[in-house]
């Protein structure tokens, strides 16, 4: 009998190993080697004199001195996490010279940020820059979730960058809100140059781009339109791989568009197969704080609220859960 039980437990250690050697494999792969070219920038997106402008702000004995300050102050880290976070960084930095409103959705990538900012005069040099003004970080002082942001910010992403399992790892799960309804109405009916005005910080090296992202979006309206008069609930295919999203943004832009109140029943059928085991993203939309260059930012960290998750626990700022 109590050979059996000694067989019954070993069996028991080498399942638990299995399982957890699977979880573990699921998990993205934090080496700065598979972090994609080019900022993951998708070919069809035209960025590239953005890109080249963000290059050339960077100075590199800049990031080196963050870098090594980031390091420092979180020995459990990685030089590979780091480069993984300044990666997401650099993508958030892009969204913040086109959007006029960039919440930041991402407690990981913050933290890079506001290593960044502890180096005032080198900061305050990129930001002249790269966006001709100081780029501030406004903390949020705000619990409250803000789903329709996360949205708006979830299909600006899709348009430009690859969404690769650490994208989602670090900002949390995308396409998991619907799109603002009289945010869509405006895209489909306001001239170009109303929404620029109103969404978009519109200058020389941007406008190209700004221009494509309402094409974008009034062709995806259209087509949803197109769509729902052949099937009501819409024909879309389910993605089985990370990488380019754009056809994910198409799923939110026709559920949100005309079912709102039931956008998630739907959208979940076609969302991206079980990110879960190496997500921290909440299910709740509360963001660490905003970018912005046309007011005073306070660069210490802010927020006292909290948000539930499905299953774990927010950080103070609302950003993501704890890994």
């Amino acid at each position: 009998m109590i050979g059996g039980i000694v067989i019954t437990g070993l069996i028991l250690i080498g399942l638990t190993a299995g399982v957890t050697k699977l979880v573990k494999s699921s998990r993205p792969t934090l080496s700065k080697e598979n972090i994609p070219p080019r900022l993951g920038i998708l070919d069809h997106a035209p960025i590239e004199p953005l890109f080249d402008k963000l290059n050339n702000a960077f100075e590199d004995d800049y990031i080196q001195q963050v870098k090594q300050r980031f390091l420092q102050e979180n020995p459990k880290r990685s030089e590979d996490e780091f480069e993984w976070r300044l990666f997401e960084l650099k993508r958030y930095f892009l969204l913040s010279n086109i959007l006029k409103t960039t919440p930041m959705f991402s407690q990981e990538v913050d933290e890079v940020w506001h290593t960044m900012i502890l180096f005032t005069q080198k900061y305050q040099s990129f930001s002249e820059r790269f966006l001709g003004q100081m780029l501030h970080h406004t903390p949020n002082t705000n619990p409250k979730p803000a789903p329709q942001e996360r949205a708006f910010f979830d299909w600006t992403f899709s348009q430009l960058f690859q969404i690769t399992k650490y994208s989602w790892k670090s900002w949390g799960s995308f396409f998991n809100h619907p799109m603002d309804i009289q945010i869509l109405r405006e895209f489909k009916e306001s001239p170009y140059e109303t929404l620029k005005e109103k969404y978009f910080r519109v200058n020389e090296d941007n406008k190209e781009l700004i221009e494509y992202l309402i094409a974008m979006m009034k062709k995806q309206l259209n087509e949803a339109e197109k769509m729902y008069y052949v099937d009501k609930k819409g024909k879309f295919t389910r993605l089985k791989t990370y990488g380019e999203m754009t056809s994910l943004s198409m799923v939110m832009i026709f559920f949100s568009y005309y079912y709102f109140d039931e956008y998630w029943k739907y959208a979940k059928m076609y969302a991206f197969a079980n990110p879960g085991h190496f997500t921290s993203g909440c299910t709740t939309a509360v963001f660490c704080g905003t970018a912005s260059s046309d007011q005073s930012g306070d660069c210490s960290d802010g927020g006292s609220g909290h948000s539930s998750c499905s299953g774990s626990s927010c950080s103070s700022c609302g950003s993501g859960c704890s890994s």
